[in-house]
């Protein structure tokens, strides 16, 4: 697994809490209030690879519904579990849920290290 810097450009977000503390959790693991950076992304290379979202968000998790009517629940894999790691406005960057595998790994900053 590689963390790679942030990205400084004009499409991403300026990152304005220390990177230092950053690390890779499971979505299963991603608590209230984390800092939510980036998935991993696995090239050809076959190693995985921070891939930073345009702009950071706060991590409200719960549980996952896939009767849910948001849109996006509807169309995760129904054979892996699944964790809702936001659930869209006003909590979320987006109008929708946020359904990640829960074994796949997300880098955060700890909530503890934000306040």
């Amino acid at each position: 697994m590689i963390v790679t810097e942030e990205p400084r450009d004009e499409s991403h977000a300026p990152l304005l809490v220390d990177p230092v503390h950053a690390r890779p959790v499971r979505a299963r693991d991603v608590v209230e209030g984390d800092l939510i950076l980036a998935s991993f992304c696995i090239p050809k290379s076959g190693m995985q690879r921070a891939d930073y979202f345009n702009d950071q968000y706060e991590a409200h998790p719960q549980p996952f519904k896939p009767e849910c009517q948001c849109g996006v629940c509807e169309l995760a894999e129904r054979d892996v579990p699944h964790v809702v790691l936001t659930d869209g406005y006003p909590s979320g960057p987006w109008e929708t849920c946020d359904p990640w595998p829960a074994d796949d790994f997300t880098l955060i900053i700890p909530a503890a290290r934000l306040a």
